[in-house]
């Protein structure tokens, strides 16, 4: 055989191999940008509250898997990595179809449409576990971050000039919107999340320059645009995600230096509120007046009584909680304003104490990153998202963010990257 024949017979298969691996970047960019793109559309859709908005997202993560799907079959073998936060989430699917297959549900229409909103952010999770690796982290840590400063500025941007409008065009049936949100402390749950990447993006030391001063202000105003949407929630989110990270980097770095960098902080964000609001935020502190939501939770015990191990049906708090609500003030109660007790209600003590394992494993997955954090700027980013989720489970104590697509999706991807291994 001479020369030139062999590589005239060999030309196909290198070109057909090349033509794979063009492939396999192509997808794999594309699977990045999908990501991102979708947790990007949930606010900006006013947080995916309306069916129009539900039946994109849920769309939108089906083309996500089958991304994924597509990358994976471009690959020499398919890779599946396992995460611990899959157990949890796996039993609580099945929980879920127990109380549809056995009929335990107060309303079979909102399980389902309540589990089919959960399998995609199970897809988002999923993808996000077998995606996001190492550099990849980090770089999706900087574009939410950049979104969540650009987003911020909008917010406030608007708050001063649409008159309650969002877009300027939208004029909600009650006060109280912020952002693209309706609700005030559905803006401040979304910006808690990212709010914490952004501080250790601007404090992190390979950070220099104009970049890192650009960063320290995208952090302040989003954390001032939580106290200027007037969210009390948001507002103890915000403290304690910070204290999160205070502690966190007092243990890993110069305790000295930590504190000062994080009082200086606080004080230029104290500063700039004293100077752009200072009324509006501190009216907003001191008023402690709200019997609504004690009356929700003392009718509450009531429901509970009624299913107390399975509970009303998952997605059934709104149709449920009529028999047993006492109170009557005109308005009506679709959430408990509580994630927590709302997913006591909804599925019972077996639900509840699924999502508690889930709690846990995020947090003993989590804490292994303090000790790599030091050295790894993904492993940084992982206890950023750690403190992003913390201060959203905090919130959720007195709302329910949990219950907006836009912050649930968000909320569980990044569960996906504080639990990413270094």
């Amino acid at each position: 055989m001479l020369p030139g024949q062999f590589i005239e017979g060999a030309t196909p298969l290198v070109t057909a191999v090349g033509l794979r691996q063009r492939l396999h970047r192509g997808l794999r960019i594309a699977l990045f940008v999908a990501l991102c793109a979708l947790l990007m559309f949930g606010p900006l859709a006013l947080g995916i509250v309306h069916d129009w908005s539900i039946a994109l997202f849920e769309a939108g993560a089906a083309v996500v898997l089958l991304i994924w799907m597509s990358w994976q079959l471009t690959a020499r073998e398919v890779r599946i990595r396992w995460n611990p936060l899959f157990a949890p989430m796996l039993v609580f699917f099945g929980l879920v179809l127990v109380q549809i297959v056995f009929h335990r549900s107060a309303y079979l229409y909102d399980s389902l449409s309540e589990l089919w909103l959960s399998i995609a952010y199970g897809i988002l999770l999923f993808v996000a576990v077998q995606r996001l690796r190492s550099d990849d982290i980090v770089r999706f840590g900087e574009t939410m971050a950049w979104f969540g400063a650009a987003y911020a500025v909008f917010a406030v941007f608007q708050s001063f000039t649409s008159d309650g409008k969002i877009y300027w065009q939208i004029k909600p049936r009650t006060g109280g919107a912020y952002g693209s949100y309706v609700n005030h402390n559905h803006y401040a749950g979304f910006i808690e999340l990212l709010l914490p990447i952004a501080l250790v993006l601007a404090f992190n030391g390979s950070v220099r320059g104009g970049k890192r001063i650009l960063l320290v202000f995208a952090a302040t105003l989003m954390a001032a645009s939580v106290f200027l949407c007037q969210s009390r929630g948001g507002m103890f989110a915000v403290i304690v995600e910070t204290l999160f990270l205070a502690i966190f980097w007092m243990r890993r770095f110069s305790p000295r230096k930590s504190a000062s960098v994080f009082v200086a902080f606080c004080l230029v964000t104290a500063l700039f509120l004293a100077w752009i609001a200072p009324q509006q935020v501190g009216s907003r502190i001191t008023d402690l007046h709200d019997p609504a939501r004690w009356l929700i939770h003392r009718d509450s015990i009531r429901m509970l009584a009624a299913h107390p191990f399975l509970g009303s049906g998952f997605g059934t708090f709104a149709t449920a909680f009529p028999r047993h609500r006492v109170f009557y003030d005109g308005f009506f109660i679709n959430n408990a304003h509580d994630d927590y007790l709302e997913l006591l209600l909804e599925t019972g003590l077996a639900g509840f104490a699924v999502a508690a394992w889930f709690v846990v494993v995020l947090y003993r997955e989590g804490f292994r990153k303090f000790r790599p954090a030091r050295l790894f700027p993904s492993a940084l980013i992982s206890t950023a998202a750690l403190a992003g989720c913390t201060g959203l489970l905090a919130h959720s104590f007195m709302d329910f963010n949990l219950h907006i697509p836009a912050n649930a999706a968000l909320f569980y991807v990044l569960c996906a990257v504080a639990t990413a291994p270094v």
